[in-house]
């Protein structure tokens, strides 16, 4: 039987903002690079964005953006440590700031260009990986409301173009991996324009999900005023795992796994919640058909600082116990 993926989500850009240079402290990637197996990890799902020097594309690197060669080096070193490194590009039109221009230029010629062209340098610049995370998440108007430039696409357009970038990662012999917000969105168009065989799909849930490990919004007090004053507080909700995108996740997680799918889902420490590794791999790992569950994701959502060192040594930890609990 094929080992599943046991994967951590490491970023060289960072994944929020829109910063003009890559920050990178040796240090501490070199923590996370020896910690990493320890913990039961045997997969670096890498987001490179504008974080490398691309051959096809050098105007999209920003300063201190790693070279094709650091690369390289890194990828030979995550090897060495008894580990795979899988490519991640994110495409979704909520998250594409990083390509520059050609992130008003979506849908274009010119944009379809790119894309391809990044796809295939990724696969050679990786040797080949069996997996290209292209992204995809929350791609919509909910979440477009808050940027200045605002763009997503809908209805075919957005199959149109979804269906494009699964088809350029198919071309290089990779198989594509995206997040699963276009499946829980819209599972009927999902349904009608990408079949089970052609990608894996990361739902992500980063809260509690058994109801005894339910997070009251009153303990959140970090963001205290977006619970009480902001939209939980018109919900009239008590938990913070009644807000309707987590309660959406439990009616169709597994609904649509019955379909065919095969899901690699993804926890986090980035809520602040202790039990979502636990729950989320008993929730699968009780409910779900084995073989569907191709492996499991972590994402820590912090770049490699040393001030966010208690943010991975946090994801090691639970995400261990987690695996020895359910996968020992």
């Amino acid at each position: 039987m094929k080992e599943k993926i046991w994967s951590l989500l490491l970023h060289i850009y960072p994944h929020y903002g829109d910063p003009k240079v890559v920050r990178w402290e040796e240090g501490m990637w070199d923590y996370i690079l020896e910690e990493a197996p320890k913990a039961g990890f045997n997969t670096i799902v890498l987001d490179l964005n504008s974080g490398i020097e691309w051959a096809t594309h050098p105007e999209i690197a920003i300063k201190n953006s790693w070279s094709r060669k650091k690369l390289r080096d890194e990828i030979k070193r995550i090897r060495e440590k008894g580990m795979i490194a899988i490519p991640k590009i994110n495409f979704s039109a909520q998250h594409s700031f990083w390509m520059g221009e050609y992130s008003r230029m979506i849908s274009t010629p010119q944009y379809y260009k790119v894309c391809n062209d990044l796809i295939k340098e990724a696969y050679e610049l990786f040797d080949h990986p069996e997996y290209i995370h292209i992204g995809m998440d929350e791609e919509d108007v909910h979440h477009a409301r808050h940027s200045q430039f605002v763009c997503c696409r809908q209805g075919e357009l957005y199959w149109h173009d979804l269906r494009y970038l699964i088809d350029c990662v198919a071309d290089t012999g990779a198989k594509p991996w995206i997040w699963s917000c276009p499946l829980f969105t819209d599972p009927e168009g999902f349904k009608k324009h990408i079949s089970p065989d052609e990608v894996i799909l990361s739902p992500w849930h980063y809260n509690a999900l058994r109801r005894d490990h339910w997070t009251p919004i009153t303990s959140r007090q970090e963001y205290v005023t977006y619970y009480n004053e902001g939209e939980y507080a018109k919900m009239g909700i008590e938990f913070v795992e009644q807000d309707p995108f987590l309660v959406r996740f439990m009616e169709v997680a597994l609904p649509l796994m019955k379909e065919g799918y095969k899901y690699a889902p993804c926890a986090s420490v980035y809520n602040r919640c202790d039990w979502n590794h636990h729950d989320l791999m008993e929730y699968f790992k009780e409910n779900a058909n084995d073989d569907q569950i191709v492996g499991y994701m972590s994402a820590p959502w912090a770049m490699t600082y040393e001030e966010n060192k208690p943010y991975f040594d946090e994801t090691f930890k639970f995400f261990k116990e987690a695996k020895d609990d359910f996968y020992k």
